[in-house]
């Protein structure tokens, strides 16, 4: 970059803070950088970020721009976010992450764009302060006040290429992978309806209709036609001919005669002009067993859950357009939702109560769900626990502990509890793994803390149709 008007206030090989036309300073990423483990670089010391980085490897460009997303980054939370034009068409869906491209970082257009957001996020009273995200909830909740810093009031759930189910698109891009997506499905649509009960959000318009899996409510569907003598997918389908002169019905096959369409029964040619016959049907045939029919069973292979289902078992999915309110993007803007918007529908750490009230909500679904609850229940004692109270809002062993973001747990007195939802099938395995990384990592913790003890007490399941509050009671029985 060797534009003359640079005003370069710090110089290093991965970055450079420049000045524009309106004295904006400008960070411009060079390398991957990571911007939140960078001493050096403080949230005060830019205004925007310009990501110039080009490497020949995707994910390093990628990368590039996680470390420095307003979405992700906590020093670049909802700052102006631009790349270079040759990121053009890279980008697929992360693109909804910037704001747009550039030439250089002085770009006229670039320079617009900045104020255009600050502009925006000045007559919004848009508060720039937020928690760091740790939670799935958290995630969400900065989703939704991104969109309202750039104006995107409006969003629906249409479907979204290379993910399972129809997201409203303010909500999917999200960090966590797609093993956690049956789970963040089911969080979203916790978060959507509080959203609709509070007023924050509103129908517009119904854009159409969709169909999904009634065990796990994806997409990823196979329509599967199939003999109704031998179940076999190998079939044949032709059009069946309807011969006027002699009212002779059979399939097309039938009529083939040297290239010439010829009736099997009474061996005159069908006309094409003042066409004699018409095509009122098809028929199938197996290839396997030699079976003719009319209607072949329909069967729908899900390619996520591995499950069979007939076309009359699958779940309705309405895609609707919906845009925020007054009251949701004011709320939204001073950070004021989070007095009223609950966490207890999400995963990852929460107190106590949240974490009976989401057993309670999970017992109260109104869907049917063969899902169960598993609960890994430890015992933990951390003597030094107390010298860090006045510093952390978080208790250390809680933050050690929160990388399991697929669990819901939750601290009560010297009770460390784990909660994750699973199906039948796999409760042993799930309940394995559980004990096995938790363990490991309550190993991790002691070797850095003298004096950490830690067991496991026991593991808990709880299906639909079990007493609730017999549950919960049993989880807080300090016999055991």
């Amino acid at each position: 970059m060797s534009d003359p008007q640079y005003e370069i206030e710090n110089k290093d090989e991965r970055y450079t803070i420049v000045s524009n036309h309106n004295k904006r300073r400008i960070l411009v990423i060079n390398h991957v950088v990571d911007v939140d483990t960078t001493p050096e670089l403080q949230f005060e010391d830019f205004d925007a970020v310009f990501i110039n980085v080009m490497s020949p490897i995707m994910d390093q460009n990628m990368l590039a721009i996680r470390y420095a997303s307003p979405l992700w980054s906590e020093k670049c939370r909802y700052k102006p976010c631009f790349v270079t034009e040759r990121f053009k068409g890279w980008l697929g869906r992360a693109e909804v992450t910037v704001d747009g491209y550039a030439t250089h970082p002085l770009d006229h257009g670039m320079a617009q764009g900045i104020e255009e957001i600050y502009n925006n996020m000045r007559s919004l009273n848009f508060l720039l302060g937020t928690d760091p995200v740790v939670t799935h909830a958290e995630e969400i909740f900065r989703l939704c006040r991104y969109a309202i810093s750039r104006r995107q009031f409006t969003f629906s759930s249409e479907p979204t290429p290379g993910l399972s189910s129809g997201y409203m698109a303010v909500y999917y891009h999200t960090l966590w992978n797609e093993n956690q997506e049956y789970m963040q499905m089911q969080e979203r649509h916790f978060f959507h309806q509080q959203l609709l009960r509070l007023g924050y959000i509103r129908r517009t318009r119904f854009i159409h209709k969709i169909y999904v899996c009634p065990h796990c409510s994806r997409s990823h569907l196979l329509f599967l036609e199939r003999c109704p003598k031998c179940d076999s997918t190998n079939l044949h389908e032709e059009a069946v001919i309807h011969h006027f002169r002699c009212a002779n019905v059979s399939p097309e096959s039938a009529y083939h005669w040297d290239e010439e369409l010829r009736c099997p029964k009474c061996k005159h040619f069908l006309r094409h002009i003042g066409v004699d016959y018409d095509k009122p049907s098809s028929v199938y045939s197996c290839n396997e067993c030699g079976n003719s029919f009319m209607y072949p069973n329909m069967n729908v292979y899900c390619t996520t859950c591995k499950r069979t289902h007939i076309t009359e078992d699958l779940k309705e999915v309405n895609i609707e357009e919906y845009e925020f309110t007054p009251e949701g993007i004011r709320a939204f803007a001073s950070t004021d939702y989070k007095l009223v918007v609950s966490q207890v529908g999400f995963y990852g750490y929460s107190s106590m109560r949240d974490f009976q009230e989401y057993i309670r909500l999970f017992a109260n679904d109104e869907e049917e769900t063969e899902d169960i609850l598993i609960v890994a229940r430890f015992y933990v004692f951390d003597p030094t626990a107390d010298d860090y109270e006045a510093i952390y809002a978080v208790p250390p062993l809680v933050q050690a502990m929160s990388r399991f973001f697929n669990y819901k747990s939750t601290l009560w007195g010297n009770y460390f509890y784990f909660m994750r939802r699973v199906s039948p099938g796999e409760i042993a395995p799930a309940q394995t793994q559980m004990e096995y990384e938790l363990r490991e990592q309550f190993e991790d913790y002691r070797k850095l803390h003298k004096g950490f003890q830690f067991d496991l007490v026991g593991n808990y399941t709880f299906s639909i149709g079990d007493d609730v509050q017999t549950f919960i009671e049993r989880l807080q029985d300090r016999r055991q």
